[in-house]
């Protein structure tokens, strides 16, 4: 089956019309000396502005067989995986960058942040710049 350049545009829009979050992805400034008063520069570059995603998925049961009393017994744990989603081909970003969520629906979501881990497993029709996150304190 082949898929059409306009089905994989529309996809793409279509992943594009969820993302009603709006965000911003800075970059920590490498380590430089500002030249006037020797001291550490500690500002951060700003790498996107725009709309995001942020979803998670998971919520696999996961029994572990060593460890504490407690994983000994059996004890199951929840493993959930965060991602944060960009549109299609959002450049510049890399790990290490945080986002930051500055609306959403979600109250809950506005000022959070959340350091970019890695992007998601690449697929040969791709409708979103996908990244795992984890929380940032």
């Amino acid at each position: 089956m082949r898929i059409s350049a306009s089905f994989l545009s529309k996809a793409r829009r279509d992943a594009e019309g969820l993302m009603t979050d709006q965000c911003t992805v800075t970059r920590p400034d490498e380590s430089t000396t500002d030249p006037d008063t020797g001291l550490p520069n500690t500002g951060t570059e700003q790498v996107y502005e725009g709309k995001c995603k942020v979803q998670t998925s998971g919520g696999l049961a996961s029994e572990q067989t060593e460890g504490s009393a407690a994983q000994n017994m059996g004890a199951v744990s929840l493993v959930w995986s965060l991602y944060v989603h960009f549109p299609y081909g959002t450049p510049g970003l890399r790990a290490g960058d945080v986002v930051e969520v500055t609306e959403s629906a979600n109250p809950l979501l506005v000022g959070r942040r959340f350091r970019l881990v890695s992007p998601q497993s690449e697929k040969t029709h791709a409708t979103a710049c996908r990244w795992n996150v984890k929380e940032d304190s």
